[in-house]
């Protein structure tokens, strides 16, 4: 009989193997990317468009993930005046110019992208408008102006952050990624999903070195649940110095109902860890059931 150690470990590959992007998934983002790309060139002063986001850091998962494309408009597509417009209006003229090339398609707008529904069963495609402010940071890397959910812009930089959260997964020998991957499936399991920020949630576990070193997978979810609970899912002090606060959820009613869910999560996934180093299979794969809401595979 397999030890507890054994069957969790198992139970938490299963779960990371069954969440990877299918080849389908990967034909049919690189397509949209690529037609989404091509609409908004032809109808806009492009500079260019990067791939960003969990696609771009190889965190995206099947059936939750969307491709996020950086458009980064000259800067006289983005001012008025001498002045740049206000984000709001740039999203709108986005939203416009890709209404003009996908008319039978769902084109949304939130706070700071557009968002590209397909037929297709779930490959969506998320445009944040930006334009280029100048290399700095810690890394000295390209600074992006993108929309700030109020009208307003602020800094980003997409190269930068990717290299600090591809950092620390190395160090972890590719632990972080496998870990965020998890942590996206536990999001989605929880009734109604959970609030949170996954890219918060990345550079929490490259900030705090979670995944460093000869460590489970069981003992770095269970110590990220406790450290996002510990935090109460508060705002990051960007570790790179270039985006200021990073929200873990987009309001602070959010923020609290993630908050509620993580404390949950992390009593479990504490017990989880503790049967495990007793010893105690069926009680280690009972609360990880508990955890991800019985996608546990046990």
């Amino acid at each position: 009989m397999a030890s507890a150690s054994a069957r969790v470990a198992e139970g938490l590959a299963t779960l990371i193997i069954r969440a990877q992007l299918t080849q389908r998934d990967v034909d049919l983002f690189t397509g949209h990317r690529a037609t989404v790309a091509t609409a908004v060139k032809s109808r806009m002063d492009v500079s260019k468009v990067d791939l960003i986001g969990s696609f771009a850091r190889g965190t995206a998962i099947h059936g939750a993930s969307d491709v996020d494309l950086l458009l980064v408009l000259s800067r006289s597509a983005v001012s008025w005046g001498g002045s740049p417009k206000s984000s709001a209006g740039v999203l709108g003229e986005v939203r416009d110019a890709l209404r003009d090339r996908y008319t039978g398609t769902a084109i949304g707008r939130d706070g700071q992208a557009v968002v590209v529904g397909f037929n297709d069963g779930g490959h969506p495609v998320d445009v944040v408008p930006a334009y280029y402010l100048e290399h700095g940071g810690r890394l000295n890397y390209p600074l992006y102006a993108i929309p700030d959910g109020q009208n307003g812009w602020m800094p980003t930089s997409p190269g930068a952050h990717n290299k600090f959260i591809g950092d620390a997964d190395a160090r972890s020998g590719g632990k972080l990624k496998y870990v965020s991957q998890a942590f996206k499936v536990w999001r989605d399991a929880r009734v109604g999903g959970v609030p949170i920020s996954a890219f918060h949630v990345e550079l929490v576990l490259a900030n705090e070195g979670l995944a460093d070193g000869a460590r489970s997978y069981s003992a770095v979810f269970r110590d990220l649940l406790v450290v996002l609970a510990r935090r109460e899912c508060a705002a990051l002090r960007d570790p790179i110095g270039v985006s200021g606060l990073i929200a873990a959820s987009g309001t602070e009613p959010k923020r609290q109902q993630a908050a509620r869910t993580v404390v949950d999560s992390a009593r479990h996934a504490d017990a989880a860890l503790t049967a495990e180093q007793r010893g105690d299979a069926r009680e280690a794969v009972r609360q990880w059931g508990l955890v991800f809401n019985g996608r546990f595979p046990g």
